[in-house]
């Protein structure tokens, strides 16, 4: 389902299209891994990742763009930001 800023703009509910997710544990580290992405150029969003998509229970990640896998795992590695595991699709 669609949301909408105050502007009337609608946004699709999935953010990032052909998507992976880095699930990373809490909001606050998957906050700084999307600003660290950022700033490397590649687009991510924060997302809840439920238990039936994750080991280990439910968690924070950031979806980016599958084809940019390789950079985001050598940029948060850079960050010292830990990845639980990475999900494709």
């Amino acid at each position: 389902m669609p949301s909408s800023n105050r502007y009337g703009r609608e946004y699709p509910a999935d953010p990032v299209r052909g998507s992976c997710t880095a699930v990373i544990g809490s909001m606050t580290m998957a906050m700084r891994a999307q600003t660290v992405l950022a700033e490397a150029a590649i687009r991510a969003a924060v997302v809840k990742v439920s238990s039936a998509k994750s080991t280990g229970g439910c968690a924070y990640g950031v979806d980016f763009p599958c084809t940019q896998m390789s950079n985001a795992k050598t940029v948060l590695s850079g960050a010292g930001i830990r990845v639980r595991e990475y999900l494709q699709g």
